[in-house]
């Protein structure tokens, strides 16, 4: 089955026309649905507002059936924007005041006291017989096509005289009936919806014409770039483009093709390179501790062995030493492996900086270290004095106190000040010694030095000597 390949005009116009048409659709669609509800949470917001001041203001006119003083109040309630008409009624579902254009809104019924007449709506159910019933009720809301009503209780406020005295219970005395115009909101809504379209549709012209003329921009030079990549993987390398472009982008794709004909011949020397790195890289995770960067076992082993055969040309003395830092655990497991690891890196530093450049500083493991020294004297006195002076050295200064900085996930940047002593094991060796007996006897003479409060710098004394 052939798979139907398109150009690079035919993906920009798909990959831009698309995704611009459904942002601008749903953006428009957002904006407009998102404003509507806007403007209708604000009318019913404002009524309901307003319905609320009203019903405050004329629980006094209720109770004291003065219905002048309610005609002001409706009077006052009519002059704010889109209020159509006003009800206000007493406790037994009687109309006191009705003001404003009330046909077709509330439920006919005659005052016995007023004589007002009002012809009934078909969307509001007449007002309840009894309306101390809708005292702990939500306010009703009855939403028509050109208008809206709002349903207000009017709440007594009475109070108790003195702390003594009951709370006296909340009764209703009247309600309130707002009927509110949504034919303002609906002009408005109409005003929305062609601002809406009209910028969606501006939108998108401005933004196709922008990009057919950016597209016509690139298209043109990726084509000859696409050319002459094909060219090159047909292997004539002697294709050059000679085009530019005053796009960024695209010269730097068009100097970088030109200069890789150039640079494939090089290409095999540069892998070479990189893999000869690589190799060094394993060397070096294959013989050097990656904590403190010091030979690991294998490699002092063949370090040893190099001192071994050194001794045996020039017949001088080598030395070994077994360094263990006492209690170092206790400070693993109080502070954990983070802190200890920065004793180690520290211990490291400071016992390279003991030692010649000739010599060989290892990390046996955990917390010991060796030291192999080469080129000693011929004489074994003068061996042990010289291993002794260096390793009195690297005792003095793994003595000097440990500043360390650490900082827990989560937990501000913790300063420790740490003191720790270290047990040396010295053995002189010349090239009859076999390696496992140097270490073995290294490492009897640490543990004889760690029995020795008093020095902890121990030599090895072969049997006989």
């Amino acid at each position: 089955m052939t798979i139907q390949k398109y150009g690079i005009r035919e993906h920009v116009a798909l990959l831009t026309l698309v995704p611009l048409l459904v942002m601008a659709i749903s953006f428009g669609t957002f904006f407009l649905l998102d404003g509507s509800g806007k403007l209708d949470r604000d009318l019913l917001t404002r009524g309901q507002l307003i319905a609320r001041q009203l019903a405050a203001s004329s629980e006094y006119g209720v109770f004291s059936n003065n219905q002048p003083f309610l005609k002001a109040l409706a009077a006052n309630a009519l002059q704010q924007p889109d209020v159509k008409s006003v009800v206000i009624l007493n406790a037994y579902s009687r109309i006191l005041v009705a003001s404003g254009d009330i046909s077709n809104t509330v439920a006919s019924q005659t005052g016995e006291e007023n004589n007002i007449e009002i012809r009934p709506a078909k969307a509001l159910p007449a007002p309840a017989p009894d309306l101390l019933t809708r005292v702990n009720s939500k306010v009703p809301v009855f939403d028509q096509q050109n208008e809206l009503m709002l349903y207000q209780p009017i709440i007594s406020t009475q109070i108790a005289l003195d702390d003594a005295e009951t709370k006296p219970d909340v009764q209703q005395v009247g309600a309130v009936i707002i009927e509110i115009s949504k034919l303002q909101t609906g002009k408005l809504k109409s005003r929305l919806w062609w601002f809406t379209i009209l910028a969606t549709v501006a939108f998108l012209l401005i933004t196709l014409y922008l990009v057919r003329i950016g597209s016509l921009r690139i298209i043109d030079p990726i084509s000859k770039l696409s050319e002459a990549i094909k060219a090159i993987g047909n292997g004539n390398l002697q294709t050059r483009i000679s085009e530019s472009s005053n796009i960024h982008e695209l010269s730097t794709l068009t100097n970088g093709i030109n200069q890789m004909t150039a640079d494939l011949q090089n290409e095999r020397a540069i892998l070479q390179n990189r893999i000869d790195e690589a190799t060094e890289q394993l060397r070096n995770l294959a013989f050097y501790d990656t904590l403190t960067r010091l030979p690991n076992r294998r490699l002092m082993t063949d370090r040893l062995t190099q001192s071994l055969a050194a001794c045996k040309r020039s017949g001088r003395f080598g030395a070994l030493m077994f360094i263990d830092m006492d209690k170092f655990k206790l400070l693993n497991d109080q502070f954990g492996h983070a802190v200890g690891d920065l004793f180690l890196i520290e211990v490291a530093n400071r016992i390279r900086r003991c030692v010649r450049e000739m010599d060989t500083v290892a990390r046996f493991g955990g917390d010991e270290f060796v030291v192999i020294l080469s080129e000693l004297s011929n004489n074994p006195g003068e061996s042990n004095n010289q291993a002794n002076i260096i390793a009195e050295k690297i005792r003095t200064v793994l003595e000097d106190p440990y500043n360390l900085i650490y900082q827990q996930e989560g937990h501000p940047e913790v300063f420790l000040k740490h003191r720790c002593t270290s047990s040396i094991g010295v053995v002189l060796f010349q090239d009859n010694d076999d390696q496992d007996d140097i270490l073995k006897y290294a490492d009897s003479a640490m543990y004889q030095a760690k029995q020795d409060d008093l020095k902890r710098i121990h030599f090895y004394e072969h049997a006989g000597s």
